[in-house]
């Protein structure tokens, strides 16, 4: 089956597409594109799509380093587009669709973050350009996208690092080290953290009615910036950087900072390529009936082992490991370790490094080199599906059992939801 993308809605779109394919010397466009090597003094050429946010951030440290070229930009809103290029003296190529962008030979390398919706189209064709690809957390917005972008990224032979940059932070390598020689013992449950205090969350909880509509702001392509999600009326709450609590754009706190927390747990236990086989979730939405994100939560997870994974919204931000010889504590945004006893941690030597650098510098690496990445295409995907299965708990009001291995459940109702209902004339085989 294909994971390719259903090709352009509009005239001048379907002009680019073809002239897409001929610079490819085929008269469709190709199902992948085989990356290249790259030699270790030549400048990576980098594309950024989604230059507000995160993608400014990313934007400006790749401007600072010299053994890269920042050689196009990509972004839906022309504001941000236009202060993107500014930081590259305004020379720098810029488009607002991503397709675009892909078909520049001059790009090696992608970084994608724009909203979450868009992650699974734009990494499988960045793939099948023969892109190497960053792809901000969660790796996608839905399971059978994850998979898809997993396959693609397997197919194309490139370099895939999800954003889940609290996995190169010295502290979580060290908790694993910690965990993997056996100094907590057996461990049989994993306590996830994740309040919901922070200013902008509160502001969602205490949101009492929809925000009114408002005019599409004249230098945004909103249609496009939707893209498969269903038509909806536009207003600034319901677009940058509120779109991560609606479900047709993003999976509230528990796939925007949860996908960081969850994701520790998985790496530091080793379970990179599996999952839960339970899954149990209750919680509350904001009142306003505008955000349908869960920002009050509780959950459950069953490995089938049984390790139980438990999480709620208690503080501080961050990942309790339980074991039979004792607790060790993984703070998020920091990395700080607090162990009981305190003498868990004797004999280990934390070492130092932002965890921003080391997990771009090591994506960079593993181009060229083909060393591997810390958080390749399946770990972001299986960490993002718990995110999304307790979601569907979430929203379905009841536990289900889950199959790491075929990635369905016993329950109808969760696999109906495991691919989004994508808008003509955007399509995503799965």
């Amino acid at each position: 089956m294909s994971d390719r993308m259903l090709e352009s809605r509009t005239a001048s779109r379907r002009v680019f597409l073809g002239r897409f394919a001929a610079a490819c010397g085929a008269s469709a466009v190709p199902r992948f594109v085989r990356a290249q090597p790259t030699a270790a003094n030549e400048r990576l050429g980098i594309g950024v799509i989604g230059t507000g946010g995160m993608g400014s951030s990313h934007l400006d440290w790749h401007l600072s380093r010299d053994d890269v070229r920042v050689v196009a930009l990509c972004d839906v809103d022309q504001r941000h587009l236009d202060a993107a290029r500014s930081k590259t003296g305004g020379k720098c190529p810029a488009f607002r669709d991503f397709r675009e962008l892909l078909s520049r030979p001059d790009v090696d390398a992608v970084v994608i973050a724009a909203p979450d919706h868009w992650h699974g189209l734009i990494a499988v064709a960045a793939a099948q350009a023969g892109k190497h690809i960053y792809c901000e957390k969660p790796l996608t917005n839905s399971i059978a996208e994850g998979r898809a972008v997993c396959r693609a990224v397997k197919r194309a032979e490139v370099v895939l690092q999800t954003g889940s940059h609290e996995r190169s932070s010295p502290g979580a390598q060290l908790a694993r080290r910690l965990v993997e020689s056996g100094r907590l013992g057996e461990i049989r449950r994993v306590r996830i953290h994740l309040p919901t205090n922070d200013p902008h969350l509160l502001e969602v909880k205490n949101l009492q009615a929809p925000p009114p509509e408002m005019p599409v702001p004249a230098e945004l392509d909103y249609d496009f910036w939707l893209g498969h999600a269903p038509l909806a009326p536009y207003t600034e709450k319901r677009c940058h950087f509120w779109w991560r609590f609606h479900s047709a754009y993003g999976g509230g706190e528990m796939t925007d900072r949860g996908a960081h927390v969850i994701d520790l747990a998985q790496m530091i236990l080793g379970r990179d390529d599996t999952g839960p086989v339970r899954i149990e979730a209750a919680g509350e939405v904001s009142p306003s009936g505008f955000y349908d994100a869960f920002l009050q939560f509780r959950f459950e997870n069953r490995y089938p082992d049984g390790v139980v994974m438990t999480g709620d919204n208690t503080g501080p931000r961050g990942v309790l490991f339980e074991g039979a010889e004792g607790k060790l504590f993984v703070e998020v945004h920091g990395g700080a370790l607090t162990a009981e006893p305190a003498a868990l941690l004797e004999g280990f030597a934390l070492s130092e490094g932002n965890p921003y650098e080391l997990h771009r510098r090591q994506f960079l690496a593993a181009i060229r080199t083909g060393a591997a990445v810390a958080a390749p295409a399946e770990a972001g995907h299986r960490t993002a599906t718990i995110c999304h299965l307790n979601n569907h708990s979430l929203r379905l009001g009841r536990a289900f059992d889950w199959d790491p291995t075929t990635e369905r459940s016993t329950d109808d109702e969760v696999n109906a939801r495991l691919a989004p209902h994508m808008r003509a004339p955007w399509s995503l085989d799965a």
